[in-house]
């Protein structure tokens, strides 16, 4: 009997190191997360950090959708020239 008490007790003594772990963790997680909300709200604050303030349209810089102009522009997506078919089977392209 006595074996399962120092068993039962081991186990408790690992148990209380890995919540000391876990909320040692924890405590750091909570710090990182509120120093980037420090840094966010810095950064909103600042004139020379385009888009922080909630302005993207007064950003520096192409506009996302010119980086790809497949996606969505309104110059119809010409891309490659290749349109997609996806209703086609592959057995169709050795016909072709």
């Amino acid at each position: 009997m006595s074996d399962d008490r120092q068993d039962h007790d081991a186990k408790a003594d690992e148990l209380e190191r890995e919540i000391d772990e876990l909320q040692e963790h924890s405590d750091k997680l909570g710090d990182r997360i509120e120093g980037a909300g420090e840094e966010w709200e810095r950064r909103k604050a600042d004139d020379n950090v385009p888009g922080a303030a909630g302005a993207p349209e007064e950003a520096d810089g192409p506009k996302p959708e010119a980086e790809y102009p497949n996606k969505g522009g309104d110059d119809g997506g010409d891309g490659d020239g290749e349109e997609l078919d996806f209703g086609r089977s592959l057995a169709d392209d050795g016909d072709a």
